[in-house]
């Protein structure tokens, strides 16, 4: 890998490290999800630019959520709170999540049994390894758990300005004997659950992308203004003012010019945990792009 690219690479990953570790310390009891999605992005906006809007998910709920501009969702007592962002340098993505449990460990073993299961897959990941050695990895040890993988949601490769580059990496055993490459990046992403395995579309997750068929103004605008990458509903505000959020996503969408992200939520309403970090395959295993400071 070209020595700038990497080094946009590691940029991008410790700002994000970073911007994660402070919005965890911020989940607490009363705390509007708002605030927690403002103090992430602008640590990122800092040093970086935002590969898509943070991603804050609870209990059953596993992706896609992220607060509107007058968000008045709290935390409570017991919630499960996935906090899942993303940074990049010139195009170059970091993608990380954590789990937190806001006053209590009643779910503790949730969370544990994802971030082990990312931790297993960390270990073996190496140029060579198969996607289906890592699926079986990650499933293993959530199963140890007495728990089930998420099996529709899966890790994937990065490219520049590209999230989801191709690859898909299941978190669960499978027959894909694609092997992974030196030089590569990859999100590994275990989702556990004490539900179903599987996770179902609800409403607007108040997430979206902008169409690359999409022409026009508003279009061009939003096209600079978020390198073609997800935007947040919220982030329409210093383009067309916070008054005409609504009608301008409402236009777009009657358009078609823009993609809605519905938020996903576990079948049986099972609460789910993640753990994510953005790798970087080498020969003889892999580097943490994402890794975050011990506290």
């Amino acid at each position: 890998m070209d020595e700038e690219i990497y080094g946009n690479y590691r940029k991008a990953g410790r700002v994000l490290g970073k911007a994660l570790s402070a919005g965890a310390k911020m989940v607490r009891e009363g705390v509007r999800y708002i605030e927690v999605a403002e103090k992430i992005e602008g640590i990122i906006s800092k040093e970086a630019r935002l590969s898509f809007p943070v991603n804050i998910s609870v209990n059953e709920v596993a992706a896609h959520y992220t607060p509107s501009l007058n968000d008045h969702l709290k935390f409570k007592r017991g919630d499960v709170v996935k906090l899942d962002a993303g940074s990049h340098v010139d195009g170059y993505i970091g993608d990380s999540a954590l789990t937190v449990e806001v006053g209590s460990n009643e779910n503790e073993h949730i969370i544990r049994a994802a971030e082990e299961a990312l931790h297993e897959a960390i270990e073996i990941v190496r140029a060579g390894v198969t996607i289906s050695e890592i699926g079986e990895a990650i499933e293993k040890k959530i199963n140890s758990y007495g728990l089930k993988p998420v099996k529709n949601l899966q890790g994937h490769s990065l490219e520049r300005y590209n999230l989801h580059a191709g690859l898909s990496i299941p978190n669960v055993s499978n027959s894909n004997g694609r092997k992974l490459r030196e030089g590569e990046v990859i999100a590994i992403e275990p989702f556990a659950t004490d539900g179903r395995g599987y996770v179902v579309d609800a409403e607007n997750g108040n997430i979206y992308h902008l169409k690359e068929r999409a022409r026009g103004r508003l279009a061009d605008e939003m096209r600079k203004r978020f390198d073609g990458l997800p935007f947040a509903g919220r982030w329409m505000a210093d383009i067309v003012g916070k008054d005409r959020i609504n009608m301008s996503l409402a236009f777009m969408l009657r358009r078609r010019a823009i993609y809605a992200y519905k938020k996903l939520v576990e079948a049986d309403g099972g609460i789910v945990a993640q753990a994510e970090h953005t790798l970087l395959v080498r020969k003889d295993g892999c580097e943490v792009l994402t890794a975050r400071e011990k506290t």
